[in-house]
């Protein structure tokens, strides 16, 4: 009796370890995946439907601090506080293009609306671009609509042959990343995210950015704002290098607190930088208290009465 437990025990984890584990990390739907470019080098997106559920949206919104919202509604006809479930922006440092899980109930009112607001109709093949060749909208279907320059546009819709590799490896970096999260971005390659100098002393921080193989990046927006990040450079003194770099524009910032801003203290001291081999992971916290604070910076002052 005992032998057959211990023979249906073994043969049990062996099934268990045969059968196919769920993937963890972020997953992008393979209806949208399709219609990212095989050259994309950098991607992100927003989980819309999530994001609307935060307190910092609400926030915003009761106070009116939002008015982009009405005029992309305005301008497309789809209410991103309704209409727009998920929004990815895939990019080769080039063109870019606009992925939206959507949800249309009347596309030709929808279509009529664009060509209202003086969008023309382009053809091509299957499909139907609404704008002109600077940018373009097009609804593959009821719940994808893909947004762009036309002519690259076409070259996604007409399913390009192209390498796929760096596609590839971007949606690898996804499996990094918490699903959890409402904002997040991923890149890989060498680049900087601002043009700098290839002479003097920002040469050096340009080639610090250019020794990054691969961001990631994730923002929680459920209590305050936390951001987390991590790059990863080809050398480690290489990453020493931008470690230091940050943590020195972290010190910079505390040095020039005004006297009357402490809380800015408090936003610094929220911000952490580490390395470990070859990343360098940075985290920030804001409470909520906090980005209270910061809007309150923001806002315009009453004209007297």
């Amino acid at each position: 009796m005992r032998h057959s437990l211990l023979t249906a025990s073994g043969v049990f984890l062996l099934l268990a370890s045969c059968a196919q584990q769920p993937r963890k990390g972020l997953v992008i739907e393979t209806s949208i995946e399709r219609y990212i470019p095989g050259d994309t080098v950098v991607l992100a997106g927003a989980s819309v439907e999530r994001l609307l559920t935060t307190p910092l949206y609400k926030r915003l919104v009761s106070e009116q601090k939002l008015p982009q919202l009405d005029e992309f509604a305005r301008k497309t006809r789809l209410d991103p506080r309704k209409d727009i479930q998920e929004l990815l922006v895939a990019s080769n440092g080039k063109d870019a293009i606009m992925i939206a899980r959507v949800r249309i109930t009347d596309a030709a009112a929808l279509e009529a609306a664009l060509e209202k607001e003086g969008a023309r109709r382009i053809p091509f093949d299957k499909y139907t671009l609404f704008g002109s060749g600077d940018g373009a909208v097009t609804f593959v279907n009821d719940s994808i609509a893909l947004a762009g320059r036309a002519d690259h546009l076409k070259t996604v819709l007409s399913g390009g042959k192209e390498d796929d590799a760096k596609k590839r490896a971007v949606l690898g970096e996804l499996s990094k990343l918490s699903p959890e999260r409402q904002l997040w971005a991923v890149a890989i390659g060498g680049f900087a995210p601002m043009p700098l100098p290839e002479t003097g002393n920002l040469a050096n921080l340009n080639r610090v950015f250019q020794s990054l193989k691969s961001v990631t990046m994730t923002v929680d927006l459920s209590n305050g704002v936390s951001l987390a990040a991590t790059g990863v450079c080809g050398k480690e003194n290489e990453a020493r290098q931008l470690k230091d770099m940050l943590r020195g524009l972290i010190g910079f910032g505390r040095l020039s607190t005004p006297s009357d801003k402490p809380e800015m203290l408090r936003f610094f001291d929220g911000i952490q930088v580490d390395q470990a081999g070859g990343a360098v992971n940075l985290h920030a916290n804001v409470p909520m208290d906090m980005v209270d604070y910061f809007l309150k910076l923001t806002e315009k002052p009453k004209p007297a009465a």
